[in-house]
Order: structure tokens, then C-alpha cells, then sequence
């Protein structure tokens, strides 16, 4: 059988902002339910001609024919994530280009790119490539250019541009970084007139650990 040959496509990797610190603060199976979770959340969220093509920890890597396409499941699925009670904020890097599958998997140098720019998201942020921009601009999303940034293991600087996604819709507990709904929350701070909000007694006393005599 003949192997497929390259073929371009629009890749992106999606991952949980703060993963690291959470898993911390909140031990293994905390963080081994939110990883599920966002494979969960990928699939409801995929639009025709999209596909999960796997998950690698607290990340999924997505496939799609075109950027318009994946655009339309990247807002989607932080639409969903927005409204999640107790997860983690997302941070997207989407690129075009050739690569090649074997084994219901993908290979090249648009692959390595989507992989590069995710690592210069911020939390609710996605970081785009130029062949990604008019998909962006035909969803109505604000495009922030950063210059020609370089990236580790890529040849030359590729300009690159921040799109902010949907904000999400329940406060941050300031010590993990989980989405907390006050409605579903037992442990909250009155700080300088402030309600601070926490998923666990736990963070609570860290929180307040590290602020005492502030």
C-alpha cells in the first residue's frame, strides 16, 4: 500500500493554562479529570470536517481541511470551556500548512508550527499564523499582531498574531486557577472588600497563608 503524500492542513493544539500548578495544589486525580474533561469538551465541540486526532496530557491536537473550519471549532470549544465550572482557562496555537498522516496521526512542519505558537499563548488566548488570519477576521475576532517572532527549532522568525478568546464566565481561584462558579463554591475570602473565591479549603489557607501581614 502506498503511503499517503503531504498534504496541507490546519492543525492546532489546544492545552489548560496553569495544568502544572493545579496538579499541585489539587493532587493527580484532580488533574486527571480535568484532562478528560477537555477531550469531552473537544468532542462536542468539533464541526464537520474536524477531528480529535489525540490527547497528550492536559492537550488535544486537532485536524482540520482549512482554517475556517477549525476557527469554527476553536471558538466553539472555548465557548464551552467559558462556561465550565471548576476548569482551567485554554490556550490555543493554530498553523497551516503541509504534513503528512501515518497512522491516523500527522508529521511536518505545519504540525511542529501549530506545536511552537502554543507555547507563546497566554492564559484565553490563541496564537495564529498569516494563513490563519482571514478566518479569524470572517468570525469577527480581534487579531493583535506580534511581529516575526522566533520559534525553538524553526529556521526563520514567523510573524505571528494573539487572538483573545471568549472570557471565561465565573471568577478564578487565585491559587490554582480553576474556574469557580459562587454558586457551587463553600469557600470564599473577604478580601479589602472583595469576595475571593476558592475550589477547596485547601487553596483557601494557601492563599491566605501568602498574604498574611500584606
Amino acid at each position: 500500500m502506498s503511503e499517503a503524500a503531504p498534504a496541507d492542513a490546519t492543525f492546532a493544539f489546544v492545552d489548560l493554562s496553569g495544568f502544572t500548578a493545579l496538579t499541585e495544589m489539587c493532587g493527580d486525580e484532580e488533574a486527571a479529570h480535568l484532562a478528560g474533561r477537555l477531550v469531552d469538551l473537544t468532542r462536542d465541540s468539533l464541526t464537520p470536517h474536524v477531528s480529535l486526532v489525540k490527547s497528550m496530557g492536559d492537550a488535544v491536537m486537532l485536524h482540520a481541511p482549512n482554517p475556517a473550519q477549525m476557527m469554527a471549532t476553536i471558538v466553539a470549544l472555548a465557548d464551552y470551556a467559558a462556561a465550565e465550572d471548576a476548569f482551567l482557562v485554554l490556550r490555543v496555537g493554530i498553523h497551516h500548512g503541509s504534513a503528512v498522516e501515518r497512522h491516523n496521526d500527522f508529521f511536518g512542519h505545519a504540525v511542529n508550527t501549530a506545536a511552537r505558537v502554543t507555547a507563546l499563548a497566554g492564559a484565553g488566548q490563541a496564537i495564529v499564523t498569516a494563513p490563519i488570519l482571514p478566518a479569524c477576521e470572517g468570525l469577527g475576532l480581534a487579531i493583535h499582531p506580534l511581529g516575526a517572532t522566533s520559534l525553538r527549532n524553526i529556521a526563520s522568525p514567523m510573524a505571528v498574531y494573539r487572538v483573545l478568546l471568549p472570557p471565561p464566565r465565573h471568577p478564578l481561584d487565585p491559587v490554582c486557577g480553576i474556574r469557580i462558579d459562587p454558586r457551587t463554591s463553600s469557600y470564599h475570602l473577604r478580601v479589602d472588600g472583595q469576595d475571593v473565591w476558592f475550589c477547596s479549603s485547601r487553596c483557601a489557607e494557601r492563599y491566605s497563608a501568602n498574604n498574611e501581614g500584606s
